[in-house]
Parts: structure tokens; sequence; C-alpha cells
């Protein structure tokens, strides 16, 4: 039987008038691993931090087992810039360097990593810093508050692999449904301040919630017909004495009924967003060629190339600090290129939602006065309600200060100001930072539903899979296409980074590890782009079968018009002429990472 490690006794918080936990009892266990969900603003962040011991309860106790040994990543921690990323992990721990330099690997911080100040790493590489320092302690359970927000894809996927591996248990909050699946064995959520748990993964219970949800609405609606059917015979012989007892018996057993009936809270609506859709006319959005970008002198990414066609979905994938965001406040205008060109078609009408634009809100605006502020002034407030409605802020929680607001509610109504206008272009950079799993799916399907072009970045993979058509990332000072889905580019960066741990692993960190991971990684990305080629050729091969089936058409019936053929004879020639283009440059590609290879 498992040891239990921490259980909370009748938790209560509240700020003000709002009640967030109302006597929460929970046991957690050894080796349990569980999924922390929950609305926006329902409180998984404030229990997290009564855990951690950042705030009080109200009321209630928590209780930690003496085997209960918590680790937490100190998501805010200032690194050391004076001495190396090796001296900083020894000086958190009393473990042999060998040993550190083992878990190091596991999160792929190598040599090269280990040799320089924290500081100059980039960011997902400093998360990791900070994830090997709390694993070094050794702790058996880990409080985790939306890691996802924190870490680049890379990262994401390597923390996904130990937490899969780990042998410990931790409560894990996050946004991203296919981390929380992949990593969860239980689900604990927070709903109007309870908490439910359940043995099982995310999916599993959300599943089993909607089946009980259409369960209690089916039987509301048997009920409500019930009430209907008994209120027509006390309506007709209330007044009649021969049948007033049988009458007030129907009233009681009205009562009865009406008791049984679930109420379905309506402020727990499922979220469905709706994002005006702008005319659509084919043809490009944005053009850039030889585009650099960067800040005054410091070039971070050059040599761009890109197309993107009006309508298209886009992400830009890649680790952080390469340029990401650099690359979307460049191309929204915000600021300056520094070498190249790019151009948007004359009625491009752009809309931006910066990762930190929560931070710019005035706590002395309320819900309603800030979306009124960024409304066009055309907007009714029909629509204006209608959109503030689509982020779940309804009745008095319009008259919310921002200030009250939780980082998810804010971030909400920062995207319902952004898409309150009707922009046929929509730059996205990190959309679904702090937003509930619900939510985020709902805005992929909002997205994706929208006729407009969307260029995102991202590392929710539910959210992207959902969403885009098209996969670019920047790596190596430059943006490339990934060919392939969204899906088939997380396979070849897990196969990546897999092949640079096993060198790791086997080099026994000798002085030539940085040049044969150079040349695990020159490897791995000729299989990438390999393995791109075998994907394209599959299309192609496809493609060409419809256009045989179509000239086979036009041959056997040369005096027949079919619009709709030659229409879709058209859009196969341009798909077969864009893939047969990517294939090349995959092929030049290889052809240089080999080159690079000889000695």
């Amino acid at each position: 039987m498992a040891h239990p490690l921490i259980e909370g006794r009748k938790i209560r918080k509240a700020y003000g008038l709002q009640v967030v936990l109302e006597d929460l009892s929970f046991l957690i266990t050894e080796k349990q691993k569980i999924a922390l969900i929950g609305r926006n603003g329902a409180g998984k962040s404030t229990l997290l931090k009564i855990l951690m011991g950042s705030e009080n309860a109200d009321g209630g106790e928590v209780q930690f087992y003496p085997q209960a040994k918590v680790g937490v990543v100190e998501q805010h921690e200032l690194l050391p810039s004076e001495i190396t990323t090796l001296e900083y992990l020894e000086s958190r721990t009393d473990k042999p360097e060998w040993t550190i330099r083992k878990q190091a690997s596991q999160f792929g911080l190598h040599a090269q990593h280990l040799d320089q100040p924290p500081t100059h790493l980039s960011g997902g590489y400093r998360m990791r810093v900070k994830l090997v320092a709390m694993l070094l302690a050794d702790p058996n359970i880990l409080f985790l508050d939306e890691p996802v927000n924190y870490l680049d894809l890379q990262t994401l996927l390597l923390l996904e692999r130990f937490l899969q591996n780990y042998s410990g248990a931790f409560l894990l909050a996050a946004h991203d449904r296919t981390f929380l699946q992949n990593t969860c064995t239980h689900t604990f959520e927070i709903e109007r301040g309870s908490l439910t748990s359940y043995k099982g993964g995310v999916q599993e219970y959300l599943e089993f919630k909607q089946q009980q949800l259409d369960f209690d609405r089916r039987s509301n609606k048997k009920l409500s017909k019930e009430i209907a059917h008994q209120q027509k015979f006390v309506d007709r012989f209330r007044f009649k004495a021969s049948m007033a007892s049988r009458a007030q018996s129907k009233v009681k057993h009205i009562a009865t009924l009406r008791n049984k009936i679930s109420k379905i809270d309506s402020a727990l609506a499922t979220t469905r967003i709706s994002i005006p859709s702008p005319r659509f006319t084919a043809g490009t959005a944005v053009r850039a060629q030889g585009l650099s970008i960067g800040y005054a002198e410091h070039v971070v990414v050059e040599n761009i190339d890109i197309e993107i066609i009006r309508g298209e979905k886009v992400v830009i994938a890649g680790e952080n600090g390469r340029g990401k965001s650099t690359l979307l406040k460049t191309l929204a205008g915000h600021i300056p290129h520094l070498n190249g060109s790019f151009k948007w078609w004359h009625k491009a009408d752009i809309g931006y939602y910066d990762q930190h634009t929560e931070t710019t809100l005035k706590g002395t605006e309320t819900v309603l006065q800030y979306l009124t502020a960024m409304a066009p002034g055309n907007a009714s407030s029909e629509r204006l309600l209608m959109m503030a409605g689509n982020f779940l802020f309804r009745n008095d929680d319009l008259d919310k200060s921002t200030s009250v607001l939780s980082g998810g509610e804010r971030a909400r109504l920062c995207l319902a100001g952004v898409l309150l206008h009707e922009h046929n272009v929509l730059l996205l950079d990190e959309p679904t930072n702090h937003l509930d799993v619900e939510t985020a799916d709902a805005l992929a399907v909002a997205l994706k539903e929208y006729k407009g072009t969307v260029v995102v970045i991202s590392h929710a993979r539910t959210f992207i899979n959902t969403l885009v058509d098209k996969v670019y990332e920047i790596r190596g000072g430059t943006l490339r296409r990934s060919m392939g889905s969204y899906e088939d580019y997380v396979d070849d960066l897990t196969s990546l980074m897999e092949s640079s741990l096993l060198e790791d692993s086997t080099s026994d960190n000798q002085p030539d590890t940085l040049g044969s991971l150079e040349r695990v990684e020159l490897h791995a990305r000729i299989k990438e782009h390999q393995r791109s080629q075998e994907r394209a050729n599959k299309q192609i091969k496809d493609l060409d079968i419809e256009k045989s089936e179509i000239l086979k058409f036009f041959f056997d019936n040369p005096t027949d018009y079919s619009p709709h053929r030659a229409q879709r004879l058209s859009e196969l020639n341009d798909k077969l002429t864009s893939l047969e283009k990517l294939w090349i440059l995959a092929q030049e590609e290889i052809d240089l990472l080999r080159s690079q290879l000889q000695p």
C-alpha cells in the first residue's frame, strides 16, 4: 500500500467576497501523478501556493507526512552570472560532479552548457538548469504550476520524458492536454470551490464528466416533462373540492421532483468562441525576402525567405530565445527589420497579441471598461457582450476590477480585446499561456474556422495540432519550413533529442563530447530531411494519381466542359510544384549537412 505524503483537510480560501476554495479535502500518496485542472480563476494556483507555503489558507489544514520531500521549481529565481552552470549546481547539492552531470544530461545539458554561466544560456536552457537544481535535492513529490508556460517545446519534451519515468509523485497544473495526458495517471479538478478526485487521466476524466453531464441533462428533461404533466392536473383541479386533496398531493410531488433536478450551473457553461471572419480573397498575405531581424546591431535571425498565403494557419516553432517573438514583432511592425524586405498585401489588417499584454492592464479598470476601450468605434454593445461571454466574462464578472483577475482571466480578457476587431490577419504570441484546457481547445477551433490568416507561436501541442497547416522553425539563426504536420515535426524533434541524449550517455563526458554532439545533430538533421522527402514523395504520388484521373477524363471527354475539374487540375499543379521545390530544398540541406560531416 502506498504511503501518504500530503493530506488536505477542509481547506478554505476567499478573496473578499469571492470564495475560491471551500472545504477542500484530499490525499496525495507515493507515486501518484496528478493533473490539476479547472477553469481560469478556479483556484489551481491558489491551492499550489497554499501547499508551497507562499500563501495562507483561511481555514482547514495541510499535513505533510514525515516521508514527504517537496521539490518546487523557482520560476522567478535569478541565476548567477559570475560562476559556471556546473558550479551553480554544485552549490545546490553535496552530490559528486559525475552525479550532477548525469542528472543534467537527462535534460540535454552537456559540457558546453555546464561550462558557461547560466545567464549566458537561452531561456529554455535556463529553465532546464532550474529543473535539474530542483531534482538534485531528491524530492519525492513535485509541485509544478503551469511549467509549460515557461518551456520551449524541446524542454517540454524532455520534462515530459522525465515525468513519465519519475518514480515519485507530483501535482501538475498545465493547459496542454497532450502534456497532461502523457504524464498523469490521476486527475484533480477544482470547480465551484470543490475538488473532484478521479483515478484516471485527463481525457478519461473529461469523457466521464461529459457522460455524467449528458445523463443529468436527460434526467432533467424527463423530470421537467413530468413536472409539466403534474402541473396541468394541479391547475385544472386545484379549486374543485372533490379533487382538492389529490391536487395538494400533486403539489407535494412536484416539489419532490424539482428537488431531484440536477442544477447545471450557468457559470460552468461550455466555452464557445466566435471570431468574425473577413471576406476571403485568394493570394499572398505576406512575403519576406532575405529578411534579417534583431535589435540595433544584433542580428537574431537572418536570410528569411517566406511566403504565407491568405487564410493559412502557420506556427513558428523553435527553442526559446531564438527569435520567434522578435519575428512576430517585426511582422507586426512593432520593431524595425535590419535587412532584406517583407511586404503585406495592401488590405492586410493586423491584430497582434503579445504574450505579455496582460501586464499592461490598468488595475483601475473593470472588465467592461477595458473591453469598451479596446472595441472599435462601430462595435455594438451586443457584440461587446458576446465577445465577453465568449471568454466567460458574464454578469457580475463584467464589473470586476482587472486587478483581481487571475493570470488566465487577464490573458482571456486581452485576447477578447484583440478579437473584438474584425482583423483579417492575426499574429498571436503564446495565446494559450494561462488558459484552461477547455478555453484553449475552444480557441483552437475558433481560429481554425476563422477565414483570415493566423501566424502563431505556441508549444501547446493539442492547440497547434488542431489549428495549423504549416510549420516553420527557427534554428541555426535562420527560418526553415518543416515539411509534414506538426506531429511529424514533434516526432523529428524527439528523435533528434534522443540521439543527442544517447550520444551523451555513451561518451562518458570525454573532452570530445562537443564534437560528437555536433555530429549526432548533423546526422539527426539529415534523417529529418530524409523523412520530409519521404512524406513529400507520398503526397506527390497521391496527387499524381488524382491528376492522372482528371487528365484521363479530359482525354476521354474532349468536348465536355468541366470547370471544377479544370480548377482542381490547376490546384494540383500548384501543389505538385510546391512539393517538388520543398523536396529539392531538403536535398540541398542534406548535401550541405553531409559536407559538414566530411573530415
